[in-house]
């Protein structure tokens, strides 16, 4: 299979298999690694963590597409004190290639081809595999800050460093060459697989058409009324503002310093070891925790994903909010539904050991992110982030 040279966003082809006429593309969202844990089992020794994938199927008698809700339990990236608060790593990790335990989990759905409706898809009990797709999904979702970390990792400029994201995401176990698209939706992946992947069949007029409905023409009264409100609301989220995703590099480029004023350093900030200048998030959070101890990091803002390279901790808190998108598919794919959205942010302490070997906070990071009706709402949830410190 071929891919564009240059392929910016937040999905990633995890796997792609089977012959001619029964062929499966997995894309996974990357976005939305979210900590499933209970409550009651956070500190302990196992994490659910969760990666929405979605199938995309060629063949005729299957479906256009499964979104899948993956959740899999990894192993905590540290064990926890809760008396001291102390925090120790712990070194079993999940890599590519490894037997993963998962689930389907709720909100998962498929899109049927004989009517182009969605069905529901049934919540799964815990099981046992080491199916690449699935193993290389569980790498992904069990070390979601390596993930992210690449992905930042890559931004040059202007660029995507696609070698060097390939050389960081390797030491999951994952290929090198894994793809990075500009595409993380449903709707979005099955068109990218059938115009990248299956685009001969596509202008032979040999695409799996049983319910005719990617054939037959939509009435222009129903096309124009479904873009007519998808295109108010659109105006409507971006008066004023950039378009919110035209890919990737824009997107984890706004993640690294372009969300406006409330994530610009702030007047006479403080600085990052680096030199570079803090947003008025993390010089909030420096001023409390920097050079203080871990455990007081976790005493005040609770449990966090952890993480440990080298001789540096990664302790990471963040807050999401998510709104579903409708979709309306009809004659030539998608006409229209309801706009959906998302908004994140996280504050991200790095700590090191000190002369006396104790763990200290060294730098504090806030990022953010938006799509859609999000706009509004990732400031919220920074607000929310500082809030567990009491700021």
């Amino acid at each position: 299979m071929a891919l564009p040279a240059k392929a910016f966003a937040f999905g990633a082809v995890v796997h792609y298999e089977g012959q001619v006429d029964d062929r499966v593309a997995y894309f996974a969202d990357v976005r939305y690694l979210l900590n499933k844990t209970p409550p009651d089992q956070l500190g302990g020794g196992v994490e659910v963590r969760e990666i929405p994938v979605t199938a995309v199927y060629e063949h005729a008698s299957k479906p256009e597409f499964v979104h899948m809700k993956l959740q899999f339990q990894c192993p905590s990236g540290y064990t926890l004190d809760r008396t001291t608060s102390k925090l120790s790593d712990n070194k079993n990790s999940v890599r590519a290639g490894n037997t993963v335990s998962f689930r389907i989990g709720p909100g998962s759905y498929k899109l049927r081809r004989s009517d182009l409706q969605t069905e529901p898809v049934a919540e799964s009990a815990w099981r046992t595999s080491n199916a690449p797709m699935l193993s290389k999904a569980g790498a992904i979702a069990c070390n979601d800050i390596e993930f992210h970390q690449a992905l930042h990792a890559a931004i040059k400029g202007k660029d995507f460093d696609f070698d060097g994201f390939g050389k960081r995401i390797a030491k999951l176990g994952l290929p090198a060459d894994m793809a990075v698209i500009g595409e993380s939706l449903p709707s979005e992946v099955l068109e990218f697989a059938w115009e990248n992947f299956w685009w001969n069949k596509v202008l032979a007029g040999q695409r799996p058409d049983p319910s005719g409905k990617w054939a037959k023409p939509a009435s222009d009264a129903d096309k124009q009324a479904a873009l007519e409100r998808l295109r108010t609301k659109q105006q409507e989220l971006e008066a004023g503002a950039a378009s919110i995703r035209t890919g990737l590099l824009q997107s984890l480029k706004k993640t690294d310093g372009e969300m406006k004023a409330d994530l610009e350093a702030a007047k006479n900030a403080d600085k990052h070891p680096d030199g570079s200048k803090m947003n008025k998030y993390e010089a909030k959070l420096a001023a409390v925790f920097r050079g203080q101890p871990e455990e007081k990091v976790v005493a005040l803002m609770g449990n966090p994903n952890f993480n440990q390279v080298a001789g540096t901790r990664f302790l990471r808190y963040t807050q999401y909010w998510e709104k579903a998108g409708v979709t309306v598919y009809g004659a030539q794919g998608v006409i229209g539904g309801e706009v959906g959205g998302y908004a994140e942010c996280y504050a991200e302490f790095r700590v090191r050991q000190d002369a006396k070997g104790e763990w200290k906070v060294d730098d504090v990071l806030v990022r953010a992110d938006y799509q859609g009706t999000g706009l509004g709402r990732y400031k919220l949830m920074c607000d929310d982030v500082l809030s567990r410190a009491k700021l």
